[in-house]
């Protein structure tokens, strides 16, 4: 595949290139300056990159052209049900040594239409990559995310952390903990998962129809 070889994209297939640009930011907020993101459209190969996070690290910014590792790894999975290169090493120009990641993006008639390249930057230093990765300014002590197993193991949790929040709270009146929980457990968005409310009945002690009752209520 040459520079000359553009695909022309529809509006579709822009829209599907689109939705990845949150997921290079997503990834570059976890890594840091330590990882280099690019989002390359095949619209345009010798202006490629539509969006990159930390280009500072190959010195490549938006409307940089596409590299020819990546025309190769294209060319080899362009054909094939891959649609992942598997990990590989580069080096820049700079002497920072990679390792790599290319994945194709297939539009909607399944031809190939943009890669999303992650290069992360194994001679980073452990003590900045450390820092990367512990810094305060990125811990948020009260965002925990309980990694459930099932939904019992989800609810379990929800109500039990709802029930401790709201049995602890003296400001709220006993005989208005149980509305509290269901309410709180409403606004977590318990009650849109599918038999949620029969499995929260049970693990309250209470009857579905109070739960229905409390959320009649606040409509």
């Amino acid at each position: 595949m040459s520079m000359n070889e553009n695909i022309a994209l529809t509006p579709e297939d822009q829209q599907i290139l689109d939705g990845y640009k949150p997921v290079v930011d997503a990834i570059g907020q976890i890594f840091g300056s330590s990882c280099e993101v690019v989002l390359h459209s095949l619209n345009d190969l010798s202006h490629s990159v539509v969006w990159i996070h930390n280009g500072a690290k190959t010195g490549r910014k938006i409307g940089s052209p596409v590299t020819d590792k990546a025309l190769s790894i294209l060319a080899t999975l362009k054909e094939s049900s891959r649609v992942n290169s598997g990990l590989y090493f580069t080096q820049t120009a700079q002497g920072h040594r990679m390792r790599s990641s290319t994945t194709i993006i297939r539009g909607l008639s399944g031809k190939p239409i943009g890669l999303l390249c992650i290069n992360f930057d194994v001679s980073t230093p452990f003590n900045e990559l450390a820092e990367i990765m512990l810094s305060p300014q990125r811990q948020h002590e009260h965002d925990n995310e309980h990694f459930a197993i099932d939904l019992d193991d989800l609810l379990r949790n929800q109500v039990h952390k709802v029930q401790q929040e709201v049995m602890a709270d003296p400001m709220i009146p006993p005989r208005q903990k149980t509305k509290e929980i269901i309410l709180r457990l409403h606004d977590a968005g318990v009650f849109k998962l599918r038999r949620s409310v029969t499995r929260v009945a049970n693990m309250l002690k209470i009857s579905r129809d109070v739960i229905y009752m409390h959320l009649r209520a606040q409509q």
